[in-house]
């Protein structure tokens, strides 16, 4: 049995396009403005992150016992 091609719905492409691009632009612009506060609020919740990455570590890795293999 052939198949059908399949369709895509008309939609009124360019101006939601168009919108979303506007949208971006305005959210650029925000953050261009209060650039200070972004790049120090990314520092602190890298921070953070690795904060908890290391903690995480030190819980679930350094308990293993250390190998008796070459230890001489």
């Amino acid at each position: 049995m052939p198949r059908k091609a399949a369709t895509i719905p008309e939609v009124k492409g360019g101006e939601v396009l168009s919108e979303k691009v506007a949208r971006i632009d305005q959210e650029l612009k925000i953050m261009d403005r209060h650039f200070e506060q972004l790049a120090a609020t990314e520092e602190v919740i890298q921070e953070e992150m690795k904060k908890r990455d290391r903690e995480y570590k030190d819980e679930h890795l350094h308990s293993v016992p250390k190998p008796r293999k070459h230890t001489r």
